[in-house]
């Protein structure tokens, strides 16, 4: 019965998304891994500049990584991006139709190769993410957020999946969870599934599943430098194994504590660089946050007319201001540049 409700509901009401024209494994795949923990308007245009320009596993394999990271600049969690070009090298040419094989591969969990063999393979399986087990826990009318409740969640949605339909049923869930069934927000009488959900009968959805506390959020204080050379800037490739592993940024690092942010500069342009700076011109301050920490970044800029002592462990190139576009940049430093270019001309 729940099962007839919400696709009846799905049918009339559901989204029209680009991903949702095709039954392409690959396009599902790539929809799927930049979905998550991203809003659905933001992922449109990437996902559609991403098609256009790597249509499929072959083309995206064959595409330089520095091209590839480009197209996910600004989506974040960047070690996903990763994962999905080692994926698309390391594959024939197509995507894997079992579980098993799916799940072996670099970046994709249990959501990722359930939702993509439902949607893609008509499989019955039910890709489980934040949205679709907290309708399951409110239908259930379950508080306490426990693995054996989330045991109890999945096992119940495989339970009343549509077993004709079992990619329309994931997707419908997912506009459920997007449209009446938010995190913050019910908006209980126009549901299709209302009359079956025990939160709802119990008059205070919001409390399913209970909501956990969330811990304070540090603030690391970091020193930047933009460094030019005959009118050109100095940008550094981040190791492949590190946060924001492979975008380009400029010098810098953490600020040791009671560490003045002058004194920090010159240390890591020289640690980084090898390059000795002094008097660098402070610019201000950049502020910016991530999932789980935020950053101060006291930004400066110098000049140097000698480069003979550069010495870098990591890719690094000097490039024009025009020419930093082709490079795949942290937002923060798009920040950097903002306040660079209120102050200096090149």
């Amino acid at each position: 019965m729940i099962s007839e409700h919400l696709l009846g509901w799905y049918f009339s009401n559901k989204r029209i998304l680009p991903w949702r024209e095709t039954k392409d494994p690959y396009k599902i795949w790539i929809s799927e891994i930049m979905l998550q923990q991203t809003q659905v308007a933001t992922v449109i245009p990437y996902y559609q500049r991403w098609i256009n320009s790597f249509p499929n596993i072959e083309t995206l394999a064959s595409a330089d990584y520095n091209d590839v990271l480009k197209h996910w600049e600004g989506l974040g969690y960047y070690s996903r991006c990763k994962n999905i070009h080692l994926t698309a090298q390391s594959l024939g040419g197509k995507l894997p139709n079992t579980f098993h094989e799916l799940i072996q591969l670099p970046g994709i969990g249990e959501y990722t190769a359930k939702t993509i063999l439902a949607i893609a393979h008509n499989q019955q399986e039910v890709g489980i993410d934040t949205n679709l087990e907290r309708i399951g826990f409110r239908l259930l009318g379950l508080k306490k957020k426990s693995k054996f409740n989330s045991n109890r969640v999945k096992k119940f949605l495989e339970k009343i999946q549509d077993k004709s339909k079992p990619g329309d049923f994931n997707q419908a869930l997912m506009d459920l969870g997007s449209s009446f069934c938010q995190a913050k927000a019910v908006y209980c009488d126009p549901c299709p599934i209302t009359a079956e959900c025990k939160a709802t009968l119990n008059d205070n959805p919001l409390e399913y599943p209970e909501i956990k506390k969330s811990k304070p959020i540090p603030t690391v204080n970091v020193a930047v430098c933009i460094i030019s050379h005959n009118s050109k800037l100095l940008l550094i490739q981040r190791p492949q194994n590190k946060m924001l592993g492979g975008l380009w940024e400029f010098p810098g690092g953490k600020i040791k504590l009671g560490e003045p942010k002058e004194n920090a500069t010159t240390r890591e342009v020289k640690e980084e660089t090898g390059l000795i700076i002094k008097d660098p011109q402070y610019l201000g301050e950049v502020k910016h946050q991530y999932s789980h920490f935020k950053v101060s970044i006291s930004l400066f800029y110098h000049r140097i007319d000698d480069i003979s002592s550069i010495k870098i462990k990591e890719n690094y190139i000097w490039t024009t201001m025009k020419g930093v576009d082709k490079f795949a940049l942290p937002k923060a430093n798009y920040k950097m540049l903002e306040l660079f270019n209120k102050d200096i001309s090149l």
